[in-house]
């Protein structure tokens, strides 16, 4: 059985500080997926991160900066003079915000729980509380509020992927995290998937801004356009949408234009969970597809469907299923 996560206060802080390691994101993501209760917590902590910016006695403190500076010099001295002795408003702030945070995890564990949607092996619409709505993808795990604050609406995808229809409501901005990125909106709808920390998001109306939260670089997506941010670089790769093949479990058909043979194979494994592999000598070819095709035929009519326009054949082994080519003479 696999050990329940320990995530401490320190941890929580340091990942909202954008000091934790890839393996510690990756902790803190699981440990957050892993139990409503988690994802309030963490919620908690990030509320009253974001409130504190507010309080400042002087413009010139930069309150990180003086934290980092007070950890440096407890290594060089045995006397440590904690940071909120030196700026007495820091205690002000971290007792009312205290109290504040107690009082908003209270509401929201009574009054405003999160909603867990989470979905195994079917496709899910829900209607959130400011009438927007979400289709989830199979496999994908959701958190919002019950009913959404009177400043902004939170939602966190943890894992899978989702399509949103926001309301549109400029005085309350629509904010989704995911992975290291913060995805905000006013009122359009778009994709969003979280494969392991790789997070595309896909723009089909209105305008979205995509950032990432580790390194705080911003872009701006228009309608017809996607971005897909490398956990590893940290870069946004922004490029036009190069076809509609990602909508297939909203339309429940398989639009395919020029799509490449290799990414309509990945996507029928995914809804069929299937093992559908591609022969070398096929794949050295860089087969295209355009046509449609319905999610709801069984994967041995896709196949046929495939193997007749591109002159392919099926080679099955146990579960596995590979697409080789076929003789002249195959479909004679």
């Amino acid at each position: 059985m696999k050990e329940p996560l320990h995530i401490t206060d320190d941890l929580l802080i340091s990942y909202l500080l954008q000091e934790v390691s890839d393996e510690q994101v990756r902790q803190v993501t699981e440990w957050r997926a892993m139990d409503t209760a988690n994802e309030r917590r963490f919620e908690q902590f990030r509320l009253i991160w974001d409130s504190s910016k507010n309080f400042k006695a002087d413009p010139d403190i930069d309150a990180h900066a003086s934290l980092q500076r007070v950890k440096q010099k407890a290594t060089r001295q045995a006397k440590v003079v904690p940071l909120i002795s030196q700026y007495p408003w820091l205690k002000i702030a971290a007792a009312i915000l205290l109290f504040a945070g107690g009082c908003w995890l209270f509401l929201n564990k009574f009054v405003n729980p999160q909603v867990r949607f989470e979905t195994q092996g079917i496709v899910k619409t829900d209607t959130l509380s400011d009438g927007s709505t979400v289709t989830m993808n199979k496999y994908a795990l959701l958190n919002y509020p019950k009913k959404f604050s009177a400043q902004q609406r939170n939602v966190s995808l943890v894992k899978g992927e989702a399509f949103f229809t926001v309301t549109p409501n400029k005085a309350k901005p629509f904010i989704i995290a995911a992975g290291n990125t913060t995805i905000k909106v006013v009122g359009t709808s778009f994709n969003v998937k979280n494969n392991n920390g790789i997070i595309e998001v896909i723009v089909e109306t209105g305008i979205v801004q995509v950032t990432n939260n580790r390194n705080r670089v911003m872009i701006t997506l228009k309608p017809g356009e996607m971005a897909l941010l490398n956990p590893t670089t940290g870069k946004f790769t922004q490029i036009k949408i190069p076809d509609n093949l990602y909508s297939y479990y909203r339309s429940k058909e398989f639009v395919a234009k020029n799509v490449p043979l290799a990414k309509l194979v990945q996507v029928l494994n995914d809804v069929y969970d299937s093992h559908i592999s591609i022969d070398t000598e096929v794949a050295s070819k860089h087969l295209t597809l355009t046509g449609v095709l319905r999610t709801s035929d069984p994967i041995d009519v896709i196949l046929n469907v495939l193997c007749i326009t591109l002159k392919l054949r099926v080679e099955k082994n146990h579960d596995q299923i590979i697409l080789k080519k076929a003789d002249d003479s195959y479909y004679r």
